[in-house]
């Protein structure tokens, strides 16, 4: 197995604006731990920069005057159309060299899915700073300004070859489905938390896709406070049977972490435990495999749980040359005795009872729906 870990300090190093929830340095925090885990020297793994994606590949998915005007807003020309094309708010700050710097954290995704395609046996890329899975062909939309998992996508459907996506952020993966929902070589899988309580309001288990990519679009809306029993409950029952169905040539996989219980923008409360079954199992079904950062908002939570991710998918044990040292007391985002596993939560009473009816509705729909469009079998 071939492994890439796509990084640049470059990459890493900027900001939308001081108070922004999105925050690029989570990259090294994850390099950090990497390193310090013995995660990534290995013979397998090699540490790769990104590059810009070149505007050709761009204009696969965005349209030429978005990117026009997103140029435009990065030297600090605003217009009427700035606006329209969703900058300047919030969520979508105007930042200097922002259609740069934007561009090159979204090229990393474009550098390990030809490195991954290159690769003569299974392989595996990582680019952390990627998974900008809200924005549209011409507008910014959930700290999203360039959708590189959508260009990415457009560009291997061009070449003929068929993918799998899969989304486990806690926000609905709304970019990107808009873009493949027609589509029947582009398995499109989203789990989030339901629409009826978090941005971006959307993406409910009847959005099946339109056409010949009917059923080739599976979204599994969870309710709030759905934990890890819950979540990979839907994962093995939902989304191994229909990539295995789907037999993809790639796999490309947005690997959110603001599922976990303490991220500040969500409802969810999964553990990290949860994520590294999720990753064991992807790295199984997944000969060609890239993975994105994508949301995650507790900076801890996002570096903690893309390097158990990352030794999951790499076969790797982590072992901590550092626990125990300072008298116990841990000297980076490590929780007890130096793991950097999570303790469990077990969500009960009520509350569970009530979500576990839900789950296993949309479950149902979804095997009864979705499932013989695409041959998978619930």
């Amino acid at each position: 197995m071939d492994s890439f870990f796509i990084y640049s300090d470059e990459s890493s190093h900027f900001e939308y604006s001081p108070d922004h929830p999105f925050r690029p340095e989570r990259a090294l925090n994850l390099k950090n731990l990497l390193e310090q885990y013995d995660l990534i020297n290995k013979s397998w793994i090699k540490v790769v920069p990104p590059e810009p994606i070149p505007e050709e590949i761009l204009l696969l998915f965005h349209t030429k005057n978005y990117l026009k005007v997103l140029k435009s807003a990065s030297k600090g020309e605003i217009t009427e159309e700035t606006l329209r094309a969703g900058l300047g708010t919030s969520d979508n700050p105007i930042f200097k060299d922002m259609f740069n710097k934007s561009n090159l954290a979204s090229g990393g995704t474009l550098v390990g899915t030809r490195l991954v395609l290159e690769a003569s046996d299974r392989a595996f890329a990582f680019n952390p700073t990627g998974g900008f899975h809200h924005a549209y062909p011409d507008h910014a939309e959930g700290f999203c300004y360039i959708n590189d998992i959508a260009v990415v996508g457009k560009m291997l459907r061009r070449d003929g070859l068929r993918f799998a996506y899969i989304d486990i952020d806690a926000h609905h993966g709304n970019g990107v489905e808009a873009a493949f929902e027609e589509d029947n070589g582009a398995l499109v899988i989203s789990m989030h938390q339901t629409g009826k309580t978090i941005y971006p309001w959307g993406g409910f288990e009847d959005n099946i896709g339109k056409g010949v990519g009917e059923g080739y679009n599976i979204n599994i809306p969870l309710p709030p406070q759905t934990d890890d029993e819950l979540f990979l409950k839907a994962f093995f029952e939902i989304v191994t049977p229909a990539v295995e169905a789907f037999a993809p040539d790639i796999v490309l996989a947005e690997m959110g972490t603001d599922t976990m219980a303490n991220d500040p923008l969500t409802n969810m409360a999964l553990t990290n435990n949860s994520f590294e079954m999720m990753a064991l199992e992807i790295g199984k079904f997944s000969k060609k495999l890239v993975g994105m950062g994508g949301g995650g908002y507790n900076i801890d939570n996002a570096s903690r749980s893309w390097a158990v991710a990352w030794a999951a998918i790499n076969g790797i044990k982590m072992e901590n040359p550092y626990a125990g040292i300072l008298g116990g007391v841990m000297v980076g985002p490590e929780i007890e005795g130096g793991t950097l596993l999570d303790n469990p939560i077990y969500i009960t009473g009520p509350t569970k009872e009530k979500n576990e009816k839900e789950v296993d509705r949309v479950i149902k729909y979804i095997h009864d729906v979705g499932f013989p469009k695409i041959g998978a079998v619930g």
